[in-house]
């Protein structure tokens, strides 16, 4: 005769997927928020403001290498975001996407306030809003599936 086992399967609360879709729905947000300027500072000899866009894709080249640092920090500000909300959108179970979503959040927040701009424009008063946000949620979902562990294991 066969045995059979029944195997329980890591199902997500009501409470976790909530906040997994509203932090998935705040980077899409913040990918929306990608053509909109993030700081204002001196664009090839005068003042204007920057975008992601204009960071990652330079129209002269990459002249030199502070130029293809300015080029990483602008991929990173557009393809993390892209990154974290399929994590969000396709991870149900794992605390990877927690993980990647506060190294997206201080890696983001660290580059517009201290990258390449002299001050910050509308662009990225927005994202660092919707980053304090995202990263109050990630918690909140990090906190959610631990207590699923924990009472799952009882």
């Amino acid at each position: 005769m066969a045995k059979y086992v029944v195997v329980e399967e890591k199902v997500e609360s009501q409470s976790e997927r909530r906040i997994r879709i509203f932090i998935a729905v705040l980077y899409f947000i913040q990918v929306l928020l990608i053509p909109l300027p993030l700081m204002h500072g001196e664009i090839e000899g005068g003042i204007g403001h920057r975008t992601a866009l204009n960071l990652l894709f330079q129209y002269n080249g990459f002249n030199s290498f502070a130029e293809v640092i300015v080029a990483v920090y602008g991929a990173i500000l557009i393809i993390m975001p892209i990154i974290c909300f399929f994590f969000f959108i396709l991870d149900k179970r794992s605390k990877k996407k927690y993980v990647v979503s506060i190294i997206t959040c201080f890696a983001c927040a660290f580059i517009i306030c201290f990258g390449t701009g002299d001050t910050i424009a509308i662009g990225g008063v927005f994202t660092l809003i919707l980053e304090v946000l995202i990263l109050f949620m990630t918690s909140l979902g990090f906190q959610a599936t631990r207590i699923r562990e924990r009472d799952s294991a009882k």
